[in-house]
């Protein structure tokens, strides 16, 4: 399954609701144009739900780092929701799930945000 990005907001939150494989090639391109074209506008926080993505690779993994640092550089935010099976494997593995804020509770993680220091 290619991968569905869907995009929604709560406040001043964008959410990406991703479906599928975030892989090498239209995947991991079509992730790296939405997440750069939400970070033209700073502050931007972005929640990714990774809850129906089935498969992550390096390429994948490489979208989210960068944006992740560009964003904080930019006084915005990344965080990630729901990642599971597979996919929390690799986060695991690359010892990103240490690094990159985590959440399995969308209300949870919404509220963090307000909580950052991003937007002081």
């Amino acid at each position: 399954m290619s991968l569905q990005i869907s995009v929604r907001k709560s406040a001043n939150i964008t959410i990406l609701d991703l479906r599928g494989r975030i892989t090498i090639g239209a995947a991991s391109d079509s992730l790296n144009a939405e997440l750069r074209s939400l970070a033209q506008t700073m502050p931007c926080d972005i929640l990714v739900n990774l809850a129906e993505v089935t498969q992550v690779d390096s390429t994948g993994i490489n979208a989210l780092v960068r944006s992740y640092v560009t964003l904080r550089r930019n006084r915005g935010n990344l965080k990630i929701l729901h990642p599971t099976g597979y996919v929390r494997e690799v986060l695991e593995t690359t010892q990103l799930i240490n690094c990159l804020p985590v959440y399995t509770d969308e209300a949870e993680a919404l509220a963090s945000f307000r909580g950052s220091a991003a937007h002081a």
